[in-house]
């Protein structure tokens, strides 16, 4: 019965242990990545979990060598295993601390271009807008109207750049038609700016796009 309790108690020293120290090394991970500001949340998520999984080993090695320094019997050559054990892992923390620090990217920046579109009348129900750039179109992330006093509509949409090709162009459509285009030309990858550009025009003012002016600025966001 006694030896029972004494497994049953050195199992528990090194569960706890084995807890305690995975849970530690996982949020000390998650720290270390967000401190950094190194990787993608995929990147950061797979480095706490690999960081706690060692952690477990370290604290059970030493949940072990503690549960062994507390029998009667001569534990020397076990407790040393145990301690060697818990070492080894934390020395494995420490290169995966340095791996993850030197082989792991930033994280990715996104870049946007936020337009705001100013349009005579508010019939403007199937509206869509677009950037156009040499073999492809991004579609919008997000398209908002607001009615202004004058009785105009202000439309403000965020585009993402169709990176590495560059935007040529902003499209506005209503009901499937084109209406307007407005050139631009950007780089797939053009700094940000802190303000809005002057108001343009598009590059023929007749129909209903003689009513729209445009106006953007770039945003680079990252994406965890």
């Amino acid at each position: 019965m006694r030896a029972a309790l004494r497994i049953a108690a050195g199992l528990a020293m090194v569960g706890t242990g084995a807890a305690v120290a995975a849970f530690a090394a996982q949020t000390g991970a998650l720290l270390f990545a967000r401190w950094i500001d190194l990787g993608s949340a995929a990147d950061r998520l797979s480095f706490a979990s690999a960081m706690g999984a060692i952690g477990a080993l370290s604290g059970g090695g030493a949940g072990l060598w503690f549960a062994l320094a507390l029998r009667d019997k001569d534990t020397a050559v076990a407790r040393a295993l145990a301690m060697a054990a818990s070492v080894l892992a934390l020395f494995a923390m420490a290169v995966g601390y340095l791996a993850f620090a030197v082989t792991t990217a930033p994280p990715p920046v996104q870049t946007l271009l936020v337009a705001q579109i100013r349009l005579g009348g508010q019939a403007w129900s199937g509206l869509a807008v677009a950037a156009a750039g040499p073999r492809l179109e991004a579609a919008p992330d997000r398209l908002r109207r607001e009615a202004q006093a004058d009785g105009s509509t202000l439309v403000e949409v965020v585009l993402p750049l169709p990176e590495p090709a560059g935007l040529r162009a902003v499209l506005v459509r209503n009901d499937g038609a084109d209406l307007a285009r407005f050139s631009l030309d950007l780089p797939g990858d053009p700094p940000a700016t802190a303000n809005y550009s002057h108001w343009l025009t598009p590059d023929r003012r007749s129909g209903e796009a003689a009513t729209m002016e445009m106006r953007f600025r770039i945003e680079r966001r990252v994406r965890r």
